[in-house]
């Protein structure tokens, strides 16, 4: 069976929904079919034997009592689990969708959808607009989110992220922990511009406690300048600098004290 054939017959059994075993039928039908019909009319063009793939598939739906595939729609023959590899919904090819049989609680095991403004809801989403437990999507809501405006219950990664314990992007918001160009946090923030209740690092920094080219702090440490009550400039004994908040700031968390410490290692670069 040369490779013309073998293309055509794929392009059939796509078209069809039914079981392996089915199709392997099906396949061996069509195989013996344009064997003949190139024997018959001395013709090789399954085209030409058969006609387009559409109505082959159609007819051995019908003759099987099983249902068709919409035109634009692929379904790989691999499985796992008896859910496909691949499955690809691909409307007047406007984008595609894939909605798992699996489901937790009625909640699709994975969804995606990347139709223009399609919105994907599973445990796993993936979307223009996506929503689960894990999300990844142009906008994108999740308990872990990932996307370009991502809003998240633990951790958000995005151009903008706004996330109830850690945010990462390019503007990050978080209760706990924000990393990013612009970083605000109720708690620590790390970056370009970096605003928090208890510590900041970066170009510039305010929080109680901060290390930063310029800071508006209660006690910290700048390059540049310093707005503050104990604030000092930078030196290159990163422990006197630490020993100096500490006395400052006794009751400083062992949380704020480890991201600081590790902070430390980059203050060269404030220079």
């Amino acid at each position: 069976m040369n490779k013309a054939h073998k293309r055509y017959v794929n392009k059939v059994l796509r078209r069809i929904d039914c079981s392996n075993s089915y199709k392997k039928r099906i396949r061996n039908d069509l195989h013996i079919m344009m064997e003949e019909k190139a024997l018959e009319l001395n013709e090789s063009d399954p085209y030409k034997l058969l006609g387009e793939p559409e109505q082959v598939a159609e007819e051995f739906a019908e003759n099987m009592g099983v249902n068709l595939f919409t035109k634009y729609q692929y379904v790989s023959e691999k499985t796992i689990l008896g859910t496909p590899v691949i499955q690809i919904n691909n409307h007047n090819y406007r984008g595609y969708e894939y909605k798992s049989k699996k489901t937790i609680m009625g909640i699709p095991l994975v969804h995606i959808n990347n139709k223009p403004l399609g919105v994907a809801k599973g445990i796993i989403a993936c979307g223009s607009i996506s929503i689960g437990i894990i999300s990844l999507g142009g906008i994108s809501i999740g308990v872990i989110s990932f996307g370009g405006v991502s809003f998240a219950l633990l951790l958000g990664i995005g151009g903008a992220a706004l996330s109830g314990v850690v945010s990462i992007g390019g503007l990050a918001v978080a209760g706990l922990f924000a990393i990013g160009g612009a970083a605000f946090s109720n708690y620590i923030s790390i970056g370009g511009a970096a605003i928090a209740k208890e510590f900041a690092y970066g170009g510039y920094a305010k929080a109680k406690v901060a290390i930063g080219k310029e800071i508006n702090a209660k006690v910290g440490f700048y390059s540049e300048s310093g707005k503050g009550e104990f604030v000092r400039k930078i030196v290159e004994d990163t422990q006197l600098m630490k020993d100096y908040i500490y006395s400052k700031v006794p009751d400083l968390s062992s949380f704020v004290k480890g991201v600081m410490d590790k902070c430390m290692y980059f203050v060269d670069s404030l220079r």
